[in-house]
C-alpha cells in the first residue's frame, strides 16, 4: 500500500475545506445590494399605501380609508376593493406577515366593543388572506374602545375610532 507524504494529505484536506467553504458561500442570502433594493422598494410601497414607520415596523391606522359603519364589521364595495389592491401591493413587495388590530368607538359595553373590534379585524384579515397574505401569518387582535385614535364623543370622533390598524412588523 502506498502512502501519501504528509504535505500532500495536508494539501488535499485544505483543498477540501476550501471547496466546502465555497459551497456554503453559494447558499447565502442575496447580495446586500439586492436586499437593500428590495427593502427600499418595500418601504416605497408601504409609504404609497399610507403606512408610517414606527418602532414596531410599519403602521397604517386606516383613518379615512377603512372605517366601519356603526355596529358593523362588513367589508363590502369600495372598502373591500381598496383592501384587495393594498393586499396585492403588499404581497408584491414581499410582505408576508401582518398584525391586524380592530377598534371600536365608545358606544356600547366594553365586552361588546371588544368582540366587535375583533370581528372587524377578522373581516380585514380574511380579505388580506384572499389577496395572498398567508392566513397563518396574520395576527388578529381586537382592542374595543381602549385605544381611541381621536378623543371625543362627537360623531366625527367616534367614526374615526371605528377602524382597523395594520402593522407590518420589521422583517
Amino acid at each position: 500500500m502506498m502512502t501519501m507524504p504528509i504535505p500532500s494529505r495536508f494539501f488535499l484536506r485544505l483543498l477540501w475545506l476550501c471547496f466546502a467553504a465555497l459551497a456554503l458561500g453559494a447558499c447565502q442570502s442575496p447580495p446586500p445590494a439586492a436586499a437593500d433594493a428590495q427593502a427600499a422598494r418595500r418601504a416605497q410601497v408601504l409609504r404609497e399605501q399610507g403606512f408610517v414607520q414606527t418602532g414596531d415596523g410599519w403602521e397604517l391606522q386606516m383613518s379615512g380609508k377603512l372605517l366601519f359603519d356603526f355596529n358593523s364589521d362588513a367589508m363590502t364595495g369600495e372598502r373591500r376593493e381598496m383592501l384587495v389592491r393594498m393586499g396585492h401591493a403588499l404581497v408584491g413587495v414581499g410582505v408576508r406577515a401582518l398584525r391586524v388590530e380592530g377598534h371600536a368607538d365608545d358606544q356600547g359595553s366594553p365586552d361588546y366593543n371588544e368582540r366587535l373590534s375583533l370581528r372587524r379585524a377578522q373581516a380585514v384579515a380574511q380579505v388580506l388572506a384572499e389577496a395572498g397574505i398567508p392566513r397563518e401569518r396574520i395576527d388578529i387582535r381586537g382592542y374595543g374602545a381602549s385605544r381611541p385614535l381621536v378623543i371625543g364623543t362627537s360623531e366625527a370622533a367616534r367614526q374615526e375610532n371605528r377602524r382597523v390598524a395594520l402593522i407590518v412588523p420589521v422583517q
